[in-house]
């Protein structure tokens, strides 16, 4: 019942809700934002003038990867295409949150990966950082809230480079570069803080950054457009970038056929079900029934076996998932129709000088002080 609350409050917050209940929790929402923002203000402040202290952990660099936004930017295939960089030339250690996972609620960080790939269940440790374990899996990956005690566990380890997978907010730990991704969708989270927006930091945090990572970037039009917006909060460089397809997968890891001109269902947990949506469209497939639930959340097994019976009705030849559902499907999952899942990857579309420039800052960074 929850995730489906959750995606009520995203439609209000998006204004696809109407009506005088709608109208009325905005309302609500946005003297919310208010409070919100303020405690957003006064943070930082604290922090920017040393009032809070950062812990510098004991590695030689540690670089940042986050947003201002709450939801699904890009922040984890950024991460990976950043790990990618160095991951044959220096070992290198992820700290994930491992949000709405078993893993953040526990007392210490969880040791997802020693260098051999996940250890754990993607149900247990959260989606997002088993898929990094599980595409890198020579890094060292650790889960949980306290990134302090992570990145002290990542030095004893032997990692000399700390990637903190959406860790914009979390200023206790120091950082030496800092990526903030954005959404060119919707790079400002609806123009509100939460709970009435998707702001969980102000348009001034930019000024922080080292680079800009501009995701869905599909038009020189858009790009254009984005870079003015942005270049008044900050003169970070900017790259921008936008997901493809990078394979078609069955639940075996095998490739299968193009599904150009097949019916299918698809099903997915994530921030943006409509970008999911837009790309198995944009494959040549005819979607003929969907089955949405909230970022992060599991997926029911009895609720997709429903779906998958209302696919078949429908004339469906198979399901689609993302690579982010995929990995919390049970390998016992027995359904109608067979499942295949979208592998993705990032390509720079403009800016391909400056995130070279990045990478050779962060290596002269780790030469110095190695």
């Amino acid at each position: 019942m929850l995730k489906y609350v959750e995606l009520y409050f995203l439609d209000v917050i998006k204004g696809k809700q109407r009506g005088p209940f709608a109208l009325l929790l905005r309302l609500i929402l946005r003297i919310l934002s208010w409070c919100y923002g303020f405690f957003v203000a006064c943070r930082n402040w604290a922090f920017d003038r040393g009032c809070l202290r950062k812990y510098s952990p004991p590695v030689p660099v540690v670089i940042s990867v986050g947003n201002i936004v709450a939801g699904g930017t890009g922040k984890t295939p950024v991460t990976l295409m950043l790990a990618q960089e160095f991951y044959e030339k220096v070992p290198l250690a992820i700290l994930s949150r491992g949000y709405r996972s078993n893993a953040e609620n526990l007392s210490a960080p969880l040791v997802l990966s020693c260098g051999e790939g996940p250890m754990h269940q993607a149900s247990y440790c959260g989606d997002e950082p088993f898929m990094l374990a599980q595409n890198l899996p020579k890094a060292f990956v650790f889960v949980g809230k306290d990134r302090h005690q992570a990145s002290n566990m990542a030095a004893k380890a032997g990692a000399r480079l700390v990637l903190l997978d959406d860790g914009m907010q979390h200023r206790r730990l120091a950082r030496d570069l800092e990526i903030v991704v954005m959404d060119a969708c919707d790079p400002f989270g609806q123009g509100y803080f939460l709970p009435r927006g998707l702001l969980r930091d102000s348009a001034s945090s930019l000024k922080r950054a080292d680079l800009i990572v501009l995701n869905n970037i599909h038009d020189p039009e858009r790009l254009a457009g984005m870079r003015q917006k942005i270049s008044g909060w900050t003169q970070a460089p900017l790259v921008a970038t936008r997901p493809e397809v990078a394979q078609i997968l069955d639940l075996n890891d095998q490739p299968v056929a193009l599904i150009r001109d097949r019916r299918v269902g698809i099903f997915c947990g994530i921030a943006h079900p409509d970008y999911f949506e837009n790309t198995v469209a944009n494959q040549g497939a005819h979607v003929v029934a969907r089955h949405f639930i909230a970022d992060h959340a599991a997926e029911a097994v009895q609720d997709l076996q429903v779906f998958a019976q209302e696919c078949v009705a429908q004339g469906a030849e198979m399901l689609v998932c993302t690579e982010k559902d995929r990995v919390k499907l049970a390998g016992s999952l027995v359904l109608p129709l067979p499942v295949v899942w979208l592998k993705m990857k990032l390509l720079i579309v403009e800016g391909q000088v400056e995130w070279n420039a990045f990478i050779a800052r962060a290596h002269q960074a780790l030469v110095t002080r190695l």
